[in-house]
């Protein structure tokens, strides 16, 4: 695998330092009034995913053109498991499997990333190319954290529960 694309998955999350910085625990799990997701159902939905996709991408290395059907977090039962997590667990969680999933990928041969997986939306995809979906996914769930965030951030506010917790 190419090692800019080793590099962007290990340290992607990184930005949640950031994303996160001066956010108390209540307000990391506050909906917005939107009722959309709050910052920790975001999370809780990329740690769940990110154990779908190492599921999917050890498929898509074993069998012939694996066809997946689309992932619906909220039918998911395992996404429910993610959001009864303490924020503290699933952040260690989440930085576990990302650590597991890159081992993984940094074993494959160069032969093995040519490996097809067929998304039902974006149709046949190789083992790179699941990671580029992986990582622009993850990517616009860590925007909307922002923008959840955003609102609840003052600049007089003290500083939250989890300045440097993620990084």
């Amino acid at each position: 695998m190419k090692q800019a694309l080793l590099t962007r998955l290990a340290t992607q999350p990184d930005a949640l330092t950031h994303l996160l910085f001066g956010l108390t625990e209540d307000q990391i799990r506050q909906r917005p009034q939107s009722g959309k997701w709050s910052i920790f159902e975001n999370l809780a939905h990329l740690g769940r995913y990110q154990e779908i996709f190492t599921d999917r991408i050890q498929q898509i290395n074993t069998e012939d053109a694996p066809v997946f059907s689309r992932y619906v977090a909220d039918s998911d039962s395992g996404f429910m498991g993610w959001t009864q997590l303490s924020f503290d667990t699933l952040i260690e969680r989440l930085r576990g499997e990302r650590a597991a999933l890159n081992a993984f990928l940094s074993i494959l041969h160069e032969e093995q990333l040519t490996n097809i997986g067929i998304h039902p939306v974006y149709g046949p995809m190789t083992i790179e190319g699941w990671v580029e979906f992986f990582l622009l996914h993850e990517a616009h769930h860590f925007f909307t954290i922002l923008q959840v965030g955003g609102p609840l951030r003052t600049s007089d506010q003290p500083m939250g529960l989890y300045p440097l917790a993620v990084g």
